[in-house]
């Protein structure tokens, strides 16, 4: 049961944030909401139950995917904490109360503290569903009114850019705060050399209601919106029943049949593929040099490699549309490219890449790379016949989140993509607003497809990394 939990949660953290939100809306849209529609029909109401397009429908929308990433980020803080403590305090004649407050809670604080400062922040530049759930009604956020200023006419950039730098002042203390609360994490280390045994607690009959917990909410948070999203697909206009026909199947040779789907597709998958490849290749070499060199600076690489999960994803995108309304122009990144976006991505997944490749280096013994020098292979040799062979495994696991990352994101296209470089996020979210909501659910379905598909991809090469390790 413990691996099924921990299969579904992942399940939830990987699925795209995109398709749930118009699940959600096609279930609880105040008029045309599905489950508004059933339950005013069912009990002659006058007044829609639920409305999604309101602050409760946004903080419910936005907490349901941060729910699984703040449990995945504090599993392992939960996994290495050392039995033995809690034990003792239980011989010391402590109940399980007692032993949850003095000693588990404070060996956790650096843990909680840093994940909650994590949530705060990724709340804070969270762009879809306010775009999506908010915006429409004037309910707005430091993201969605950047977006708005620049989507005004003329577009308001100084306004825009105020924003901006508003909002970096405020979020980037926070970030160093937690680097620092990092760095002097060892105060709370609990693995050491004298012993360490991490053992699970039972926890009796709460078992069940945990278990029954994980399992209602991965329903609410994946299986009824994607539920929805299948019954859009063969709704001739969600939400609307009273007329003569109102399912149909040809939402999927309409939506197919447009050059747009196959374009978008396409373009998706081009640049999920070269942000991934270009970015661990770079991602590769920082970290190398980070966590294997004695280069002086490798302080300052690692806090500018920090740097952007600091940046919201509109906000970095503005700054690089900044670059180009300002007069920079580079031949291999024009405005409105793949290139571009390429670029964009390269930069938004850094802080990911180069953690992952540190968590692998740092497993691999110095002694494979010594042996290699004293046999006269220099470094690029050693680092591409060595470093990098016995990395692949970490390599594949990040390439492919990062490639799963690139395909689905919103916030990082939707200020620089031009005609040519429109991917399926953008697309469905114009299909969405032009009222083709059937054809924009089957749009959906096939990034939640591409996702499960790149997420499998995933697992199979973490399940190679461990049996390489």
């Amino acid at each position: 049961k413990k691996g099924l939990l921990e299969a579904l949660i992942w399940g939830a953290f990987f699925m795209p944030s995109l398709p749930l939100i118009m699940g959600w809306m096609t279930l609880a849209l105040p008029k045309s909401g599905l489950l508004n529609v059933w339950l005013m029909q069912a009990f002659n109401l006058d007044t829609p139950v639920f409305n999604i397009q309101s602050y409760g429908g946004i903080i419910f929308v936005s907490v349901l995917p941060w729910a699984a990433v703040l449990f995945l980020l504090l599993t392992p803080a939960f996994k290495g904490m050392d039995a033995s403590l809690e034990e003792a305090a239980r011989l010391a004649g402590a109940g399980k109360l007692a032993t949850l407050k003095g000693i588990t809670l404070p060996l956790l604080a650096p843990a909680i503290l840093g994940v909650t400062m994590l949530g705060f922040l990724r709340m804070m530049e969270s762009f879809e569903v306010e775009l999506l759930l908010g915006y429409p009604v004037r309910i707005y956020v430091f993201t969605t009114r950047v977006y708005d200023r620049l989507s005004a006419i003329p577009s308001d950039y100084g306004m825009a850019m105020s924003l901006s730098t508003v909002f970096l002042l405020l979020v980037i203390p926070l970030m160093l705060y937690q680097w620092k609360l990092l760095a002097h994490g060892e105060r709370y280390s609990t693995i050491t050399g004298r012993g360490f045994a991490a053992r699970p607690t039972d926890i009796g009959r709460w078992k069940y209601v945990t278990f029954g917990a994980v399992l209602a909410y991965f329903a609410v948070a994946v299986v009824i919106p994607v539920a929805s999203l299948v019954l859009a697909t063969f709704m001739q206009v969600p939400g609307l029943f009273n007329i003569e026909h109102p399912y149909t199947t040809a939402n999927y040779p309409l939506t197919f049949a447009d050059p747009l789907v196959l374009n978008s597709i396409v373009n998706a998958f081009v640049l999920g593929i070269g942000a991934a490849t270009l970015g661990m290749f770079f991602y590769s070499l920082i970290s190398y040099m980070v966590v294997r060199s004695s280069f002086a600076g490798r302080g300052v690489l690692e806090f500018f490699s920090w740097l952007p999960y600091a940046v919201p994803a509109i906000i970095l995108s503005l700054g690089f549309l900044w670059a180009f309304v300002g007069g920079v122009r580079l031949p291999f990144a024009p405005y409105g490219s793949l290139q571009l976006l390429v670029l964009v991505f390269v930069v938004r997944g850094m802080p990911l890449g180069v953690r992952v490749m540190n968590g692998g280096i740092i497993q691999m013994g110095k002694e494979l790379e010594e042996s290699s020098r004293v046999h006269g292979g220099s470094w690029i040799s050693t680092f591409r016949r060595i470093v990098m062979p016995l990395m692949r495994p970490a390599f594949l696991s990040a390439w492919i989140i990062l490639f799963a990352i690139a395909i689905r994101d919103l916030a990082s296209v939707i200020l620089l993509y031009g005609p040519r470089s429109r991917v399926i996020s953008v697309l469905m979210l114009e299909y969405w607003n032009t009222w083709l909501t059937g054809r924009a659910s089957v749009l959906a379905l096939v990034m939640v497809g591409m996702t499960i598909v790149a997420v499998a991809l995933a697992t199979a090469a973490g399940m190679r990394r461990a049996a390489v390790t």
